[in-house]
């Protein structure tokens, strides 16, 4: 309305300084074009293009402040005037929304590029399963819980919850937790009425833990889909490498506990031979 009311009194003013009908018509579109940028949707759009031509013919055309129009030519004007601000507000709309869903997919690539470098420097399993956690959050703005695996077994589980939103209560926990350990819940076959959608964190058939996502009624697109599973997969691969690891200290530990057995065999056995 505001921005109507602004074409309105350059519209006036260009008529003080005799300017042309086209010039007034100009100023419409330019304001159909900012509506478009500063709003949301289609519905603005549209509806300012019809008010800005309602506004011109009422106050800017014979006979003045009434909808009808003397001259011929005005009919086609109005339709001129309608379809040019109408495809300006469109494509400005539509441009709106192109750099929005570019700003999201560059976001959601940052993230994924700093979570890489997190889980290469995490330490240890806990820490590995937060970071992912807290990466899944700020990636989704959705509530996250992980549940480490051990032994085949889920472990109480890590609940992240998006800065400035209340934690989620969820009456039936049991459901979830079965969903979880099937590695399913919403918008799969199994366990629909949960709450969260379940995925395992996992190398071949190796389950280092399982992520549930806050779904309820809003799925993921398919750009984020693809972005959550690949955090998962650098969470896996970061688990992994943290087993390997561990597996080649506990290897080299017992290679010289072995080592230390065995000089203390010989030193004894020699001490025995020769007194």
């Amino acid at each position: 309305a505001g921005i109507l009311f602004a074409a309105t009194a350059v519209g006036w003013l260009f008529e003080k300084l005799k300017l042309t009908d086209a010039n007034i018509i100009t100023v419409y579109i330019l304001g159909v074009l900012l509506i478009s940028i500063v709003t949301e949707g289609w519905f603005y759009s549209f509806s300012s293009t019809i008010a800005s031509v309602l506004i011109f013919n009422f106050l800017f055309t014979a006979p003045r402040f009434t909808l009808r129009a003397y001259d011929r030519s005005y009919p086609f004007t109005f339709a001129v005037m309608f379809l040019a601000a109408l495809i300006t507000g469109s494509l400005a709309s539509r441009l709106k929304q192109h750099a929005g869903q570019a700003a999201r997919d560059a976001y959601r690539l940052k993230v994924l590029l700093d979570t890489n470098q997190l889980l290469q420097q995490a330490k240890g399993k806990t820490e590995i399963l937060e970071g992912a956690a807290q990466q899944i959050v700020k990636l989704l703005k959705r509530e996250t819980v992980i549940y480490d695996v051990k032994d085949g077994k889920l472990e109480h589980p890590l609940r992240r919850v998006p800065q400035g939103e209340e934690d989620i209560t969820i009456e039936d926990e049991a459901c979830e937790e079965q969903a979880a350990a099937c590695h399913a819940g919403t918008g799969t076959d199994h366990f629909k009425q949960a709450k969260r959608q379940y995925l395992a964190i996992r190398v071949n058939s190796t389950v280092y833990g399982v992520v549930g996502i806050m779904i309820q009624k809003q799925p993921l697109d398919a750009f984020e889909n693809s972005v959550l599973l690949s955090i998962l997969g650098e969470c896996a691969l970061a688990l992994e490498n943290d087993k390997n690891v561990r597996e080649k200290e506990e290897a080299a530990i017992l290679a010289k506990n072995e080592q230390l057995r065995a000089n203390l065999l010989r030193t004894i056995s020699h001490d025995l031979r020769t007194p």
